[in-house]
């Protein structure tokens, strides 16, 4: 029986809610490995404890993981990586190492918007992460062409994208329903000073100017989710907050279209709200850099428009509110392409070629 540990953050708890796409992946990618027969621990930081979700699957306390007897240890993130580094972990001999977001040697990389001390930071453990993993895990192509220009490496990487849920709870309450205007939503995290305070702002920005351009066509911008809100409008952006995981679902279901912004011209990382914006039907409205933008048009179920044209992207968003759609034709392209179970299985291969 394979063992494998899944490791995300120091600070993690079995208790966590499942309000960031961090939390969600480590839990789902956890959760579909587990289904294919492996024994999958989730490591935790909850004193001594051990709970075991089912035959496959347990949270364990860091302090009660066996270490040795594990055949492979999966990390999420600059975070995962760290841990193992703290805990002298890092020499082990079959490590996977997830990463969300590749940076250069140099912070002024196109695509990429990581800058200073943060920049600096990601890359010293990158260094280590391609010194002493045996996979490394990226979201886009465009990663992967990064990666190899920086560490010359190739054949280890794997492409292994954002996955959603086959099973969703059904509609239930409508979050909007004290507003008469049609929703646009903007759900995620938009970071803070501390960290992409470059992209915080110019998401501010942007946002405040759709949310007046789609006032005047009638339609409400609601934001959801995380990040420094400080230059934000409130008078053309309904900020809602954040939101658990397990309740986002009806923002989505109730709103009458999903907005995706760029980080900028050129973009590296993929936007994983596509994904959920098309499971529940959602029209999304993207701009072109974002590089998983094209699944919308595969999906058909939305448009893409250019960066930075405003006028244009309001336009799509009524267009996309009040043209009909075939939602459930969308909603079955996705879950043919798209889940977890799908995304999982480039570990199974990799790790069948080992061990089985």
């Amino acid at each position: 029986m394979i063992r494998i540990a899944t490791v995300f953050s120091k600070n993690i708890s079995s208790h966590f809610k499942a309000c960031t796409m961090e939390t969600v992946r480590w839990l789902r990618i956890s959760e579909a490995l587990a289904r294919l027969g492996f024994k999958v621990d989730m490591i935790v930081n909850d004193g001594r404890s051990i709970v075991q979700k089912n035959q496959y699957l347990r949270f364990v306390s860091c302090h009660r993981a066996r270490w040795q007897q594990y055949d492979i240890i999966k990390t999420l993130f600059h975070e995962g990586f760290q841990f193992l580094i703290q805990n002298k972990l890092d020499m082990h001999p079959f490590i996977i190492s997830k990463l969300g977001s590749v940076v250069g040697k140099q912070d002024n990389t196109d695509g990429v918007y990581f800058f200073g001390n943060v920049h600096e930071e990601l890359y010293e453990v990158q260094q280590k992460i391609a010194q002493r993993s045996r996979y490394v895990t990226v979201l886009t192509e465009e990663s992967k062409s990064l990666w190899k220009r920086e560490f010359n490496q190739e054949n280890n990487i794997l492409l292994v994208p954002t996955g959603v849920d086959r099973k969703i709870p059904p509609a239930s309450h409508n979050p909007y329903s004290a507003f008469k205007e049609k929703i646009a939503v903007f759900i995620g995290n938009i970071y803070n000073r501390l960290t992409q305070r470059q992209v915080n702002l110019n998401w501010q920005h942007r946002l405040n100017i759709l949310g007046k351009l789609l006032k005047k066509r009638g339609i409400r911008l609601c934001f959801i989710g995380r990040g420094e809100i400080d230059k934000l409008d409130t008078d053309q952006v309904t900020y809602l907050g954040p939101v658990e995981n397990d309740s986002i679902w009806d923002y989505q279901y109730f709103a009458d279209v999903g907005l995706v912004l760029a980080q900028g011209r050129i973009q590296h990382n993929e936007s994983s709200k596509i994904y959920y914006y098309l499971r529940t039907g959602l029209p999304v409205v993207c701009e072109e850099p974002v590089p998983n933008s094209r699944i919308i048009q595969e999906a058909n179920l939305g448009f893409i428009a250019k960066y930075g044209d405003y006028e244009s992207m309001a336009n799509m968003v009524e267009e996309a509110i009040y043209r009909e759609w075939d939602e459930q034709t969308s909603i079955k392209y996705i879950l043919r392409h798209h889940t977890w179970d799908i995304r999982v299985q480039r570990y199974y291969e990799i790790i069948s070629e080992k061990f089985l």
